[in-house]
């Protein structure tokens, strides 16, 4: 680990987290505004390679690995630091019949011995897990080929998001450090990262993106399954009603900060 950056979070908390997937088999639904969405950045991301070769950062678990495997006939690689995530992202990969390496490794680690090995590399929610975001960005940027490209996606709490979470699970908000895109915009080019688009992702709703898992200790596996399903029918049923008035991606309601970027050449 870096000595100037500090980990919000640590390998207890994650393998708590995915300790409630284990017995559960998720795919990418595409009635989730937030997935469809999701997918074209990806698409943008990756229309310049044939065959790439990318990483997540960051994998747990992960249900993207599988999809651009089979997508974009990519070389693919996950990295993280949590024993049963890399579990979990193994297991989805092996279910989707997908071929792709799963590394368990602590990032800083691994970034010291793989400089410039990817054409793609992603996070679906990684530097805001440090104290020191800008350190993070710049082991992403050593793992990338010159003329690569990067997809940066996190969580956006602010707008409707942050009074949820506080009442939802307040460990989530000490957990993050909270960057508006302007700022992820920027911490890139000092990285030095070339731009290309950066703003709110996912849909105009998705309440999802906040945990609620410490209410399965107030209403119990019960309670907690039925109120996460009607979270979920929640995202989907307003969640694509408002994509069909055109409501736009905004701070307030969006789930998603996102950046796309470059090494230069």
């Amino acid at each position: 680990m870096d000595s100037h950056v500090t980990p919000l979070t640590d390998e207890s908390y994650w393998t708590t987290l995915w300790d409630g997937q284990q017995h559960k088999i998720r795919h990418l639904r595409w009635v989730y505004v937030a997935n469809r969405q999701l997918a074209k950045l990806f698409n943008r991301a990756l229309s310049g390679f044939k065959q790439p070769t990318l990483i997540e950062l960051g994998c747990a678990d992960s249900l993207w690995l599988p999809y651009l495997a089979q997508s974009y006939e990519s070389n693919c690689y996950g990295v993280d630091f949590s024993e049963l995530g890399c579990q979990l992202a193994q297991r989805n990969l092996a279910l989707a019949g997908a071929q792709g390496k799963i590394l368990c490794e602590d990032l800083f680690t691994f970034a010291k011995k793989s400089h410039s090995m990817f054409d793609f590399v992603y996070s679906m929610g990684l530097i805001e897990h440090f104290s020191t975001p800008q350190v993070v960005l710049e082991e992403m940027y050593s793992l990338l080929k010159p003329g690569g490209t990067m997809l940066t996606v996190m969580p956006n709490l602010r707008g409707m998001y942050t009074p949820i979470a506080r009442v939802a699970s307040p460990k989530l908000l000490a957990t993050h450090k909270v960057i508006p895109p302007t700022d992820l915009a920027s911490a890139l080019r000092d990285a030095g990262f070339h731009v290309t688009e950066f703003g709110y992702t996912g849909g105009p709703l998705k309440l999802s993106v906040v945990d609620y898992s410490p209410w399965r200790a107030v209403i119990g596996k019960w309670g907690h399954e039925a109120l996460c399903k009607c979270v979920n029918l929640t995202d989907i049923v307003l969640g694509n009603l408002f994509v069909g008035f055109r409501v736009p991606n905004q701070q307030l309601t969006s789930p998603y900060v996102y950046a796309l970027s470059t090494k230069p050449k």
